[in-house]
C-alpha cells in the first residue's frame, strides 16, 4: 500500500512539473520585474500590471524581488486611489521582505500600509502601523517617511494643527505640499499661498500640482485676474492629464483585482493544487502547526495594535482636565456611549459579565489607572473603601483586586 502511494506521489510531481514547465515563459523575474518598471516610466500601466503580474507568478524564491514586484503593483493602486486593494498588495510586500530578513525595505512596507489605512480614515490603525515600522527601522531614512505618514494621517482625520506640527520645516517638498494644505483648511491664506509659491516650481508631482493650483486659484488674494486665470488654465492642463493617467491606472489594477479574486485560477494554482492533493498525507500535521503558529502571531500583532490604541486613550483621559465632562458621568446612559467610543464597546462586555452601575464606573477608572484618592473623589466616596469595592469587582469578573487593571486592559483590547 505504501509504495502505491510512493508511486502515485511521485507521477503526480512528474505531472507538475512537466505542467509548470508547459504553462510559463522561460523569462526570469528579474527581467519581467524591469520590464515593467521601464514599461510604468513610458505611461503603459496596462502592460506594466501585467509584467508585475508574470513576475510575482514566475516561480521565483527571491523573497526580496517579490517585495519589490508586490511594491510597484501596490503603488499603482495608489495612485489609482484604489486605496483598500493598495493595502493588500503593500501588506503582501511586507510578507516577502520580512522573509528576506530586509529590515529596511520591511519598515518601508509597513510605512506604506500606514498610509493607506490613513486614506481609508483608520487614523488609529495608521499611527499603529507607523510605530511598529519605527521599532524595526528606529532611523533615516525610514524617519522621514514615517513623518510623511504621520502629517498625512491627521491631514485625512481633519487634524490640520497636527499636520503644521509634523511638517515644520525643514521639510521635503510632499511635506511641504501637506502644510500648505493644513494653512489652506485653516484659512490662513497668505501662508497657504506662499508655500504653494513656493512649491508650484519645484514639483512635478500631478497630484500635488493640482492641490497647489487649487490653493493659489483661491487662497492668492494678491494675485490679479490674467494670473487667476492662468493658474486656472494650468490646473484644467494637470488635472487633463490626471484623469487620462487615471483611467490607465484604474485598468490596470482591474486586472489585479481579477487576479487577486479567489475565483481565478491560474494553471499555476491547479497544477499547486493537485501537488498540495497528492502529497497532503505526508505534509498534513506540519501545515497544520504552521498555520496555528501563523493564526498567533496575527494575533499578537493585532493585539498589540490595540493595545497602542488603549494606552493612546488612557494617556488622553488621565491628561484631560475635566474626566467628569469628557466622560459624560452625569448620566450613565451618555457615560456608557462615550466610554464604548473609547474604548471599544467596553461597559458593553462588562454588563454582559454582570457588573452593576457602580462595577462598571470603577472599573473604566482602574482601567484609566487612577489611584485610590482619585477614584474617590470621582465616586464621592473615602479612598479607604475603594479597595474594598476593587475587590468585590474583580471577584465577580473571577480574578484578584491585583490583576483587575490586567483582566479589564484584555477586556478593552479584545
Amino acid at each position: 500500500m505504501v509504495q502505491k502511494v510512493s508511486r502515485y506521489i511521485f507521477v503526480l510531481y512528474i505531472l507538475c512539473l512537466v505542467a509548470a514547465g508547459c504553462s510559463h515563459t522561460d523569462k526570469d523575474a528579474l527581467a519581467l520585474y524591469q520590464q515593467g518598471r521601464a514599461l510604468r516610466e513610458e505611461g503603459k500601466q496596462v502592460e506594466a500590471m501585467q509584467a508585475f503580474i508574470e513576475a510575482a507568478h514566475s516561480g521565483t524564491d527571491d523573497e526580496a524581488l517579490l517585495g519589490r514586484v508586490y511594491s510597484n503593483m501596490a503603488n499603482m493602486c495608489r495612485q489609482a486611489n484604489d486605496h483598500s486593494t493598495a493595502f493588500e498588495v503593500y501588506t503582501l510586500s511586507a510578507e516577502h521582505f520580512q522573509k528576506a530578513a530586509d529590515t529596511l525595505a520591511y519598515a518601508y512596507a509597513l510605512n506604506n500600509m500606514a498610509w493607506e489605512q490613513a486614506a481609508m480614515g483608520h487614523k488609529d490603525s495608521a499611527l499603529a502601523l507607523v510605530e511598529k515600522a519605527v521599532r524595526v527601522y528606529p532611523q533615516e531614512p525610514l524617519l522621514e517617511k514615517v513623518r510623511e505618514s504621520r502629517a498625512a494621517a491627521c491631514l485625512f482625520a481633519k487634524e490640520y494643527d497636527s499636520v503644521l506640527v509634523y511638517t515644520t520645516p525643514p521639510a521635503n517638498e510632499y511635506l511641504l505640499t501637506l502644510r500648505a494644505q493644513a494653512f489652506s483648511y485653516l484659512q490662513m491664506d497668505d501662508s497657504a499661498s506662499y508655500y504653494a509659491q513656493v512649491l508650484l516650481p519645484r514639483t512635478t508631482n500631478l497630484f500635488a500640482l493640482d492641490d497647489l493650483y487649487y490653493i493659489l486659484t483661491h487662497n492668492d488674494s494678491t494675485a490679479n485676474k490674467e494670473r487667476i486665470l492662468a493658474l486656472s488654465s494650468d490646473r484644467a492642463d494637470v488635472q487633463k492629464a490626471i484623469k487620462e493617467r487615471h483611467g490607465e491606472l484604474t485598468k490596470a489594477v482591474e486586472i489585479l483585482r481579477q487576479e487577486l479574486s479567489p475565483q481565478k485560477h491560474s494553471s499555476l494554482w491547479i497544477v499547486a493544487l493537485i501537488f498540495a492533493l497528492g502529497i497532503g498525507l505526508c505534509v498534513w500535521g506540519a501545515i497544520i502547526r504552521r498555520r496555528e503558529r501563523r493564526l498567533q502571531s496575527e494575533k499578537s500583532e493585532f493585539e498589540q495594535a490595540r493595545l497602542f490604541e488603549l494606552e493612546q486613550n488612557v494617556r488622553h483621559l488621565q491628561e484631560t482636565k475635566n474626566l467628569r465632562q469628557e466622560l459624560a458621568w452625569t448620566d450613565f446612559q451618555s457615560f456608557c456611549t462615550q466610554t464604548d467610543r473609547i474604548f471599544n464597546a467596553f461597559t458593553g462586555k462588562l454588563s454582559a459579565q454582570g457588573l452593576n452601575e457602580q462595577d462598571i464606573r470603577i472599573c473604566v477608572l482602574v482601567l484609566i489607572g487612577l489611584s485610590h484618592k482619585q477614584i474617590a473623589e470621582m465616586l464621592n466616596c473615602s479612598p479607604k473603601s475603594i479597595g474594598k469595592l476593587k475587590d468585590l469587582t474583580a471577584r465577580k469578573l473571577g480574578v484578584s483586586g491585583g490583576q483587575l487593571q490586567d483582566k479589564l486592559q484584555k477586556t478593552a483590547i479584545l
